[in-house]
């Protein structure tokens, strides 16, 4: 029997998921593929009219570093590494979401 792909055995796990949840999910992939996009793909992106990239469905998506700071012993962890997208908010607008990928390793550098 031949090995299922990890995209064969994640869809058996999401077989159950809301459509809201699969929603959420389509928005964080969209970001993610959109994040990793080459510097010459993103200029030739087509832009709205602010100048902001214009994605497929219209999403828009990058990887951010954050450092967290530590206000009791004035420390600074990190960078931890988020991933920021567009999506529907819980008020039914768009805006900026995001989800926590961990933190950066030496390996996960770039």
């Amino acid at each position: 029997m031949a090995k299922q792909s990890k995209a064969a055995r994640l869809i058996q796990q999401l077989q159950d998921w809301s459509d809201q949840e699969l929603g959420e999910l389509t928005e964080m992939i969209q970001g993610l593929l959109e994040s990793r996009k080459t510097e010459s793909e993103k200029e030739n992106q087509e832009t709205r009219e602010d100048g902001s990239p214009l994605g497929r469905h219209g999403g828009r998506g990058h990887i951010e570093l954050k450092m967290i700071p530590d206000s009791k012993t004035g420390k600074t962890y990190g960078p931890y590494r988020y991933l920021r997208y567009w999506g529907m908010t819980k008020k039914g607008g768009m805006g900026l979401k995001s989800v926590y990928l961990g933190k950066v390793t030496s390996d996960s550098q770039d």
